[in-house]
């Protein structure tokens, strides 16, 4: 076997992304929003912050989640480099539609780490409380789960 799979592997996981960015795609705004939230920052997610520790600014420690971090962990082995290029952007840009509506929502504060070159995010109190319900798709929405 090769050192990093074969080119089987690497098709079959292709496939695999390529047809979870699909599924994505064809989800209303609100339910992709709230993928994306829990996906991010619901129970065991890496930016989960149940503690209120990302710090707002400076440093790059203490950072929260950036879009092409989310993206990453909105593929379904955690990798994103079985895919072009073009389908990696297609993923990235519906995080970053997500992202924005559930910052529109108030479920999400972005701030800026000074090394970081982007932005990052967290939840707010009121979105970890709408994630706890199970209400993201609901808040995002307008009162309608999309």
């Amino acid at each position: 076997m090769a050192l990093f799979g074969s080119r089987a592997d690497r098709s079959g996981e292709a496939d695999v992304l390529e047809a979870e960015i699909e599924r994505l795609d064809q989800l209303p705004l609100p339910a992709l929003a709230a993928e994306v939230m829990d996906k991010a920052f619901g129970p065991g997610a890496e930016w989960e912050d149940p503690e209120e520790e990302v710090t707002v600014g400076g440093p790059n420690a203490g950072a929260g989640a950036t879009v092409e971090a989310i993206t990453t962990a909105m593929a379904p082995d955690g990798s994103t480099r079985a895919v072009d290029g073009g389908a990696r952007l297609r993923l990235q840009r519906l995080v970053a539609e997500a992202v924005q509506a559930l910052e529109h929502a108030s479920l999400v504060r972005a701030q800026v780490h000074t090394a970081m070159g982007g932005f990052d995010y967290t939840p707010t109190r009121l979105g970890r409380t709408v994630l706890a319900a199970g209400a993201v798709a609901e808040v995002v929405g307008g009162g309608e789960a999309g």
